[in-house]
């Protein structure tokens, strides 16, 4: 599949209206046997929607795996070409969401095989107001909904140098690049997505940015707590320099910020935060504790002052380690207050904890389990 240019397509595809898709033979959306076919009206090229595998905007637009086939002009036929990921937004019913689709500053990010950030490979509009994003199918669906299906939400140390070193790839290579970076601006667990090859069993792990972010199955919250959920949370853990400022103050060391919350998320699970007050006070402690805890949520209880007798009682007591010394240090490195003091996504790469060898197989062991043994959840979509 060549690639090809979203940026200028979602700008010249003029989307068809609603008396265009009434005309014989012009609708780009076809049933067979049962099965619903979106034609490309550009390429002629299909996709055959095979089944719904996440949605968009909270559930009101839909994503799907799809067969698709290239339409060969000199031979008058379609040839199967892979299996994809389809996002559709109907704009009949859901303009608003096209509209906030549109203004994604990483739109105009292309498809590049073997690239670590997920591009876009064809963005068009059908006769029938179906906005179609095709993108790179990732068959496990996102870190975020794969970690659902674990009773405890968290990942092994290891595993988080193993998926967090891609990411830093991505944004270092194709990112963070000067002259002109782009910022992510969400950096989380549901952002990183993972393909297992059938065939040859390869994996891959791949940063997913704004105009290829979907929300991979169902996620259970836990209807019993108290803290924010993902969607929310995400507003509250910008950056410093970001956290309720009128102006765009992001850049490539926001993003490492995010990398370290991230960092968080997948070591405790859920971040227990309620606002941005708890956050900061979560923080605050990590920086000045000399080993990370094994629950965040003691860190916002507020202790009464204790006595001098178990003061030095606590003193006599073995401190469990839960974190190797090099994990703890990138964290508070990238969650450093001053932006100017966080590292560069090419200076962590060089860090200790990047540079130590994983077992990426026991990793694609851990994921690969994740469809053995799902956890039932509440229907509740990832955000």
């Amino acid at each position: 599949m060549n690639p090809r240019s979203p940026k200028n397509e979602i700008e010249e595809t003029e989307i068809g209206s609603s008396s265009s898709s009434n005309q014989q033979g012009s609708s780009s959306v076809a049933k067979s046997d049962e099965k619903t076919i979106v034609i490309d009206p550009v390429t002629k090229d299909t996709y055959d929607l095979e089944k719904e595998i996440g949605s968009l905007y909270g559930g009101r637009c839909t994503v799907y795996k799809a067969l698709y086939s290239q339409y060969d002009k000199e031979k008058d036929m379609h040839e199967p070409a892979g299996v994809v990921t389809l996002k559709t937004i109907d704009l009949k019913l859901h303009k608003t969401e096209f509209n906030e689709f549109r203004s994604q500053s990483t739109i105009g990010l292309p498809y590049i095989p073997g690239a670590k950030v997920i591009g876009s490979m064809r963005i068009f509009g059908t006769p029938s107001n179906l906005f179609c994003v095709s993108l790179p199918y990732m068959s496990e669906g996102s870190l975020r909904y794969i970690l659902s299906t674990r009773t405890n939400k968290r990942l092994p140390e290891d595993f988080i140098g193993v998926v967090l070193k891609e990411v830093l790839v991505g944004l270092r290579d194709e990112l963070h690049v000067e002259p002109n970076p782009r910022v992510h601006n969400t950096l989380n667990a549901g952002d990183i997505f993972v393909h297992i090859d059938d065939a040859s069993g390869e994996m891959m792990i791949k940063l997913a940015c704004q105009a290829s972010v979907y929300d991979s199955g169902s996620y259970n919250r836990g209807a019993s707590s108290s803290f924010l959920d993902p969607e929310s949370i995400s507003k509250l853990v910008t950056a410093p320099e970001v956290f309720g400022s009128k102006n765009d103050n992001s850049g490539p060391k926001s993003d490492i910020w995010l990398l370290g919350i991230m960092a968080l998320e997948l070591a405790y699970g859920v971040l227990p935060v309620r606002n941005r007050e708890d956050l900061d006070r979560i923080l605050e402690k990590l920086r000045k504790k000399r080993k990370f805890p094994r629950s965040l949520e003691k860190l916002l209880i507020v202790k009464k002052r204790k006595s001098t007798f178990k003061k030095a009682m606590n003193l006599l007591k073995p401190k469990e380690k839960v974190f190797s010394k090099k994990f703890e240090r990138m964290v508070r490195e990238c969650l450093a207050k001053n932006p100017r003091e966080r590292p560069t996504a090419a200076q962590l790469l060089s860090s200790s904890f990047f540079t130590i060898e994983r077992d990426i197989e026991k990793f694609k062991r851990f994921v690969l389990s994740a469809k053995k043994n799902p956890v039932p959840t509440d229907n509740c979509r990832i955000s």
